[in-house]
């Protein structure tokens, strides 16, 4: 199975379409055997569609997706994991873990005065909600 993970820096890229690479993992049996990074700096929505169909890409995590963009990576036989935010590594084990789902937010305390620190894992937004009431 291969995973594509649209990066900015270390944390997947806020918006499809717009990263300057993409992290490409291959998996099998729940471990990772090789990843790389390719650049897609300069490319058009149409050609990301097309070089991740290329790739036998089976499972995009991306942050912001839109609705046509993801209908046909779905028309390419790619499963698509949207609006996912957080260190791209980190999801990356959530995934393997079986516990990653669309919407989840992940977010560090950097600059709040806790240097040194892990960060707080903020659930997807409807888990959040329901712990309010």
């Amino acid at each position: 199975m291969k995973i594509a993970i649209p990066l900015f820096g270390n944390w997947i890229s806020p918006r499809f379409g717009f990263s300057p690479e993409m992290w490409i993992i291959t998996v099998e049996d729940g471990k990772v055997l090789t990843d790389h990074k390719i650049s897609m700096a300069g490319l058009t929505v149409p050609q990301w569609l097309h070089q991740l169909a290329s790739l036998d890409v089976d499972t995009l995590i991306c942050g912001g997706i839109d609705r046509f963009c993801c209908s046909q990576l779905k028309s390419f036989g790619i499963f698509v994991i949207p609006e996912v935010v957080g260190d791209a590594g980190e999801i990356l084990e959530l995934y393997l873990q079986g516990k990653l789902e669309p919407g989840l937010r992940m977010c560090t305390l950097r600059g709040l005065g806790r240097k040194g620190k892990r960060g707080m894992f903020h659930g997807p937004p409807w888990e959040r909600d329901q712990e309010e009431k």
